[in-house]
């Protein structure tokens, strides 16, 4: 997706008429992708998630754009957090079991950082929902009419791409 298509889904999923839970998910879904390391199967399970899930792509997109730095910045703290879970004598029977599942190991969930950083993604996630939510909803109660009659919106709004994507999320209808 390039950027101004990706702009394009945001000024939609703002403006659009959809639940803005659609909106707020994919917020929240991409903010925890974004924490995440990118060269392990957990990141490929949150971009099969994008796919199977009714969350809104652009967003999540965006989302992780802006919180992938953050993820660097918490390394430290993240490896930190997973070094404590794995340590955990409690969990030690459940890493264990995971670890001899097939494939489980390839999320590299046993790595410190990316545990950590999931662990952070995790906590944040109903936080970032909740408040992605009502940012959309406020938004659009008191400057959703006002933006709409900017130019950047009225341009973005009259290309194609919108509508098409507008219809795609809406079922084709």
């Amino acid at each position: 997706m390039n950027p101004l298509s990706l702009l394009k889904s945001i000024v939609a999923a703002l403006q659009g008429e959809d639940d803005p839970a659609y909106a707020a998910a994919g917020f929240a879904l991409g903010a925890a992708w974004g924490l995440v390391p990118k060269d392990n199967l957990c990141s490929v399970l949150f971009v099969l998630a994008f796919f199977f899930l009714r969350i809104d792509k652009g967003m999540a997109l965006a989302s992780a754009a802006l919180f992938t730095p953050l993820g660097f910045l918490l390394d430290g703290p993240a490896h930190s957090l997973g070094g404590a879970l794995l340590s955990c004598g409690a969990l030690h029977p459940l890493w264990t079991w995971l670890y001899n599942l097939p494939v489980l190991p390839l999320t590299r969930f046993n790595n410190t950082v990316v545990l950590g950083n999931l662990a952070i993604g995790a906590l944040l996630f109903v936080p970032l929902f909740v408040l992605s939510k009502r940012g959309i909803l406020r938004y659009r109660a008191a400057w959703r009419a006002r933006a709409a009659q900017w130019r950047v919106v009225k341009a973005l709004s009259g290309l194609r791409i919108v509508s098409l994507y507008l219809e795609w999320t809406r079922g084709g209808s």
